[in-house]
C-alpha cells in the first residue's frame, strides 16, 4: 500500500504521526505536493532580513573556524560538528537519527534554507513543509525548514543553529537534540 503525505507550517514545531498526518492536512486545506526532487516548497520561502546600524559590528563567533572541504562535510554523520557551508552542500547524516542528510538550498539575510530527506517527523524551526511517502510500512520523510541566528531548528534526533551568516556562507552547528522531557 502506499501513501503520500504533506505538511507546511510557517513557524513552530511540526511532528506527524500516521494518523495525526490526514486530520492536519484535512484541517489546513493541504494537498499531496509533487516530488521533492527540486526541493519545493508549497508557499514562497520568505526569509527574516536583519540589519545592524554602520556604528554597531556583530561579535564573532567564539567558536573556532570551520573548514568547507567535503571532508569536513562527512565529519558531521554523527549529528555532531560544526561545519562553514555554501548553497548547495549536501551533509550526510546518520540515518539512525532520523535524517539521512541535509542539503542547503539558500542562505539569505542571517537565515539559511535547509532541505532535508530521512524518517523523522519531527522538526522544529520556520517555513516548515514536509512530505511523507510510504510503501508497505516503510516511509521516507522529504522537507525543507529555515533556521537562523536567532532561531534554531531539529530535524530527527539533530539540533541545529546558524552561528554565522557571512556572504555566500553559513557556519552551522549540529549536536544531539534534547530528548523529550530532558
Amino acid at each position: 500500500m502506499r501513501s503520500t503525505t504533506t505538511a507546511s507550517s510557517p513557524a513552530a514545531r511540526l511532528v506527524l504521526t500516521a494518523g495525526s498526518v490526514t486530520a492536519l492536512l484535512a484541517g489546513c486545506g493541504e494537498v499531496p505536493a509533487r516530488s521533492f526532487a527540486a526541493v519545493p516548497v508549497s508557499r514562497p520561502v520568505t526569509f527574516a532580513l536583519v540589519t545592524t546600524s554602520p556604528s554597531v559590528t556583530p561579535a564573532p563567533s567564539p567558536m573556532p573556524s570551520p573548514s568547507v572541504t567535503p571532508s569536513d562535510l562527512a565529519g558531521c554523520r554523527e549529528g555532531d560538528c560544526e561545519v562553514r557551508v555554501r548553497e548547495g552542500d549536501i551533509i550526510p547524516i546518520d540515518p539512525k537519527l532520523g535524517v539521512d542528510e541535509i542539503t542547503v538550498v539558500g542562505l539569505r539575510g542571517n537565515a539559511v534554507r535547509l532541505a532535508f530527506t530521512g524518517t523523522s517527523t519531527v522538526v522544529d524551526g520556520a517555513n516548515i513543509s514536509i512530505s511523507r511517502s510510504c510503501y508497505n510500512d516503510r516511509c521516507r520523510v522529504r522537507g525543507a525548514v529555515t533556521i537562523s541566528t536567532t532561531r534554531p531548528g531539529r530535524i530527527g534526533d539533530v539540533a541545529l543553529r546558524v552561528a554565522q551568516v557571512a556572504g555566500d556562507t553559513a557556519v552551522l552547528r549540529l549536536e544531539p537534540a534534547p530528548k523529550e522531557g530532558d
